[in-house]
């Protein structure tokens, strides 16, 4: 605990001592008030000298679709409709698993 939230607190504990059990209640909400405060500061100082997070391209881009093309033209000229529908499954199957393991 840092020496000003010490110092505050003890303030608290000795205007209650003071102020007896009835503003207890008051006392401690506004306490635990600039705690909050103090905790939101703080939280919103670590994000903005973090910086924004930058998100990863998709596995999905031109590079992607040269390796696509001929597996399809493969498989359809070879399997026909069933090879087809067999190496549609097979790379969605591979972009989902890729995209879920980034």
């Amino acid at each position: 605990m840092d020496a000003d939230t010490r110092e505050e607190l003890q303030a608290v504990v000795a205007a209650r001592r003071e102020l007896g059990q009835e503003h207890e209640e008051h006392l401690i909400h506004g306490f635990l008030e600039r705690i909050e405060k103090e905790i939101d500061r703080r939280v919103d100082e670590r994000l903005a000298t973090a910086g924004p997070r930058r998100r990863r391209g998709s596995v999905l881009h031109p590079g992607t679709l040269g390796v696509c093309i001929p597996i399809i033209a493969i498989a359809g000229g070879i399997g026909h409709l069933p090879g087809l529908i067999v190496a549609f499954a097979a790379l969605a199957i591979v972009f989902v698993y890729a995209e879920h393991s980034r």
